[in-house]
């Protein structure tokens, strides 16, 4: 009894000192921790009033530009405000519900600031993480972004609890005295920001080139014709210790990814970025054959299938406020030290999972993606796998994939959403196996995952801002079972990047612009090479069963 009337003196003070704070015109330094460290953390936040407008923390605009690059974000009609730990609010606006974010591993903190829960002018949200692959050696990265600051990055990325931030100059920004071919002096820590740089072709394809010394010429403006092809560089980029990830691989694989994926030029593709990765091309269609059962995630398996290994890679290509920095990102598997070179490792080696939300843990035998995993053939020779997924947002379905057929499937439940397979598969050949987990389309029949900038979408995208709506998803990179010494092959899929190539020699005969014939010619011969890759692929591959 006594203890309840303590309490409620206690709240009709504290009423009286949000009264009195208005009054004063004082504003309520609300301060945004860790539960665990005690912490004050930087954070995205979200303000409603009781009649459900949006406001903003005191010293941020009221609105922004719908042109705006960087700063706070909008998006599916929300309001987000970055904050470094702390924020102001004007105590007249009281009681404000408050929703903040702060990447995929703390938990969504919801709640009301009232006049009666302010101490001593101030108020507390406490934030708790609920996943720490950082302990675990994992340590996550943007490799695309545009159209913003160092600076400024550094406080988005570290609000959205990002490790390494990729800004890439390119033909369209004025960024470029920005690079300075090693780790920006804005990083500290295990906050990591370089400045790179994306080469594009609009027809040809887009390239992000991370780890530069020196930027690729030429920078800007984009490359007239389409000779030289993007092979010149991809050796380029390696020759001085860099990466090549294929750009937003879903929506724009262009004329030459197949070209270089077989000359062996790529080392990853950007799988989660700009589309849903379950969702058809968006340009360059006209050289994809059978486009509409071969989206962006059914090529990439062709690849795999083909006996290329591609990392799987992620990036925002954020441009503006509507879209969040690391909103799609590539989780890396660091072997000692965290630093850049060492994330750079990783994704060379193909220790990487990418995700929008979930978490995702696999092995086969033991071995993490990215192993290979030499066997012999033999009777009841099994392998043992295990896939683990945990998200904060829902998704429907966790799943083991081989060689792009699905072998095992769980459904998630709890609080996080997990879901586990444990599963012994019977070794049958050489294959590739990952593990996957995402939420089913079904539910978003009326949305166009083609639009970019949605009023409404999904309720990731309500969340975490993207370009494009985007379901759930994860992915991670292969590992690799090699039976008998003999590599991995698919005629079918072979003979479909045969097809691939055959559109695109046909479009540089007819659509493509060239300065001189002899560089015409010398494009098609290089796609000719690329084809002759697909064929000997083709003619290695094992007779289908029957």
């Amino acid at each position: 009894m006594f203890t309840d009337r303590r309490r409620f003196l206690r709240g009709v003070a504290s009423a009286a000192l949000g009264r009195q704070l208005a009054a004063q015109g004082k504003p309520v330094v609300c301060r945004v921790t860790d539960v665990h460290s005690g912490r004050a953390v930087p954070a995205r936040v979200r303000l409603l009033d009781a009649r459900g407008n949006e406001v903003v923390p005191v010293g941020h605009p009221a609105s922004l530009a719908p042109d705006a690059q960087e700063g706070d974000v909008r998006f599916q009609s929300r309001r987000f405000a970055y904050v470094d730990g702390e924020f102001q609010i004007d105590p007249a606006a009281l009681p404000l519900k408050y929703q903040v974010i702060k990447g995929y591993e703390y938990g969504i903190a919801e709640g009301e600031i009232t006049e009666a829960a302010i101490r001593d002018g101030s108020y507390a949200i406490p934030l708790s993480r609920w996943s720490s692959l950082g302990d675990r050696g994992w340590y996550s990265g943007d490799i695309h972004i545009h159209h913003i600051a160092p600076k400024t990055c550094r406080l988005e990325m570290d609000a959205e609890d990002l490790n390494v931030a990729n800004i890439l100059t390119s033909d369209f920004t004025t960024d470029q005295d920005e690079f300075e071919g090693r780790v920006n002096a804005n990083s500290s820590g295990k906050h990591l920001i370089y400045v790179n740089q994306e080469f594009r072709n609009d027809h040809l394809g887009h390239m992000c080139l991370l780890n530069l010394k020196r930027l690729i010429e030429p920078v800007k403006p984009m490359q007239q014709y389409h000779y030289p092809l993007h092979t010149g560089p991809c050796d380029r980029t390696r020759e001085q210790g860099g990466y090549v990830s294929w750009a937003h691989f879903p929506s724009w694989p262009g004329v030459e990814n197949p070209l270089d994926v077989a000359l062996e030029k790529l080392d990853g593709l950007e799988i989660l970025s700009v589309l849903e990765p379950r969702a058809l091309p968006v340009f360059m269609k006209q050289v994809v054959p059978e486009i509409e059962s071969n989206h962006g995630l059914r090529l990439w398996y062709r690849y795999l299938n083909c006996g290329f290994r591609l990392t799987a890679t992620a990036g925002t290509d954020k441009m503006t406020t509507f879209v969040t920095v690391g909103a799609n990102r590539v989780f890396a598997k660091i072997e000692g030290d965290f630093t850049y070179q060492a994330w750079i490792d990783a994704l060379k080696a193909g220790r990487t999972f990418v995700t929008n939300s979930p978490v995702l843990a696999f092995t086969v035998n033991g071995r993490e993606a990215g192993a290979t995993l030499a066997m012999t053939s033999g009777k009841d020779r099994v392998l043992r796998i295990h896939a683990k997924a945990e998200s904060q947002v829902p998704y429907d379905r966790l799943q083991i994939v081989a060689n792009g057929n699905v072998i095992g499937e769980a459904v998630p439940s709890g609080i996080r959403h997990k879901a586990e397979i444990h599963l012994e598969h019977p070794l049958r050949g050489s294959c590739w196996i990952a593990a996957r987990a995402f939420e089913d389309l079904d539910r978003y029949r009326g949305v166009d995952f083609q639009k970019i900038h949605v009023d409404q979408g999904t309720l990731l995208s309500s969340l975490y801002g993207t370009r494009r709506p985007e379901a759930v998803f994860a992915h991670s990179s292969p590992v690799y079972v090699v039976v008998d010494g003999k590599p991995i092959r698919n005629r079918d899929d072979a003979e479909y990047y045969i097809r691939y190539l055959d559109n695109s020699i046909r479009w540089l005969k007819t659509d493509a612009r060239f300065a001189s014939a002899a560089d015409r010619q010398a494009s098609i011969e290089t796609f000719e090479r690329g084809r002759a890759v697909y064929k000997k692929l083709a003619s290695e591959a094992p007779p289908p069963v029957a």
